[in-house]
C-alpha cells in the first residue's frame, strides 16, 4: 500500500535557517500520529512540505503516492491559526462549505451533495445546530470544530491538524479526537499539539521534531535520548497504556519550551 508520506533526505528552512536536516521518514496509511516537539522545531514546517506550500531545500516529498501539489486535493487542512474576520456576515455553514473552493467554479453555487456533506460533518462533531450562527457569535470552541468540519467535507485521505484543539474546551476536544478515532481506520491524520496528555490518549503513534530530526518508532515507544536531544532538557517517559506520555523535567539547567505537559 501506497505510504501516506514519505521524506527522501529532506531538508528544509526558512533564510538560510535549517529547521530539518537530511530527515528521512516512511508514514504508513492509516491511523493518527501525534507531532510533538519544541516551539520553533520545524513541526508547522512539516505541514508545510506535505501541503507543498514550500518546497524542501534538498531531497524529495511524495504525499499519496505523487507530489505534495498534485496530492493537495486529497489532503484537509486545520491550520494553527486562521486569518478570519469574524465579523463578517458569513456563517458558520458558509465556512464549512468553503472547504470545498477550488472544486466549484468561480461564483458557483454549492451543489446538494456539498451541503448535504457540509451538514453531516457538522452534525458528527456536534455543532449541526449552529449552521445559521454568525461566526462573530461563536465561541472559540465552537469555530474550531467548524474548521475541522470544513477540512473533512472532502473527506480527504491525509488530514493535517495544526494544534486543532487550541481554543477548545475538554469537551470539544473530546468530540474532535473521537471523531478522528473513528474516521482514521482507512485515512491517515497527522496532529500537531502540545498538549502531550491529550495526545497519548488520543493517537496510534508519535514522533518527534526537533534538533533538525524527525524521530519515529511506529508505534513503539521514543527513544529518552532523542527526546532530551529535541528538547533541551530531562524527559521523563511514562507508561500509561500506548502509546507512552512524554514529560519534560524541569530544572534549572532546562530550556523554556512550551512543552505542553508539566512534570
Amino acid at each position: 500500500m501506497t505510504a501516506a508520506f514519505q521524506f527522501e533526505g529532506v531538508s528544509a528552512g526558512y533564510r538560510g535557517r535549517v529547521v530539518l536536516r537530511d530527515v528521512d521518514l516512511v508514514l504508513p496509511r492509516g491511523g493518527i500520529l501525534g507531532l510533538i516537539g519544541p516551539n520553533g522545531a520545524g513541526k508547522s514546517t512539516v505541514l508545510r512540505l506535505l501541503l507543498g506550500l514550500i518546497p524542501p531545500l534538498q531531497g524529495r516529498v511524495s504525499v499519496l503516492g505523487t507530489s505534495p501539489r498534485l496530492a493537495r486535493p486529497r489532503i484537509g487542512y486545520v491550520p494553527q491559526t486562521l486569518s478570519l474576520d469574524r465579523d463578517l456576515p458569513g456563517t458558520l455553514l458558509d465556512l464549512v462549505l468553503s472547504g470545498f473552493l477550488g472544486l466549484q467554479p468561480p461564483g458557483g453555487s454549492p451543489t446538494p451533495e456539498e451541503l448535504e456533506r457540509s451538514r453531516s460533518w457538522m452534525s458528527t462533531l456536534g455543532v449541526g445546530d449552529l449552521e445559521s450562527r454568525k461566526l462573530s457569535e461563536l465561541s472559540g470552541g465552537q469555530l474550531q470544530l467548524g474548521l475541522v468540519a470544513r477540512a473533512l467535507v472532502r473527506e480527504p485521505d491525509l488530514l493535517l491538524l495544526d494544534e486543532p484543539t487550541a481554543n477548545a474546551d475538554a469537551r470539544a476536544q473530546g468530540v474532535v479526537f473521537g471523531v478522528l478515532e473513528k474516521c482514521c481506520q482507512d485515512r491517515t491524520a497527522v496532529v500537531v499539539s502540545h498538549d502531550i496528555g491529550v495526545l497519548s490518549r488520543s493517537v496510534g503513534s508519535i514522533a518527534c521534531v526537533g534538533a533538525g530530526k524527525i524521530v519515529y518508532h511506529g508505534s513503539g515507544e521514543l527513544p529518552i535520548g532523542a527526546l532530551e536531544e529535541a528538547y533541551g532538557c530531562p524527559v521523563e517517559l511514562i507508561a500509561h497504556g500506548h502509546p507512552h506520555r512524554v514529560l519534560p523535567v524541569h530544572d534549572g539547567n532546562c530550556c523554556d519550551h512550551d512543552h505542553g505537559a508539566k512534570p
